[in-house]
């Protein structure tokens, strides 16, 4: 079975947070400006991760383990 591809912009994600560290990210809210989904080689597959920019420089990166939810911008949003 071939995964769903994420192509709807992301709006929000929620995240397993440590003290002192957000544990949720929006874009429009504290710098943030792209929220964007990628993986990354595994020792048997590749991952899914989802990068936190604040603009052109990753403020975080995330591996699927350590998301709770992912919020998706509506098309007319944009």
């Amino acid at each position: 079975m071939e995964e769903h591809p994420v192509q709807q912009p992301i709006r929000a994600i929620d995240i397993d947070a440590i003290p002192g560290v957000e544990a949720c990210y929006v874009v429009g809210r504290n710098g943030v400006t792209r929220i964007e989904a990628c993986q990354k080689s595994g020792l048997h597959a590749n991952i899914p991760y989802v990068r936190v920019w604040k603009g052109d420089v990753c403020e975080a990166e995330f591996c699927q383990h350590n998301i709770v939810g992912v919020y998706f911008a509506k098309a007319e949003a944009l």
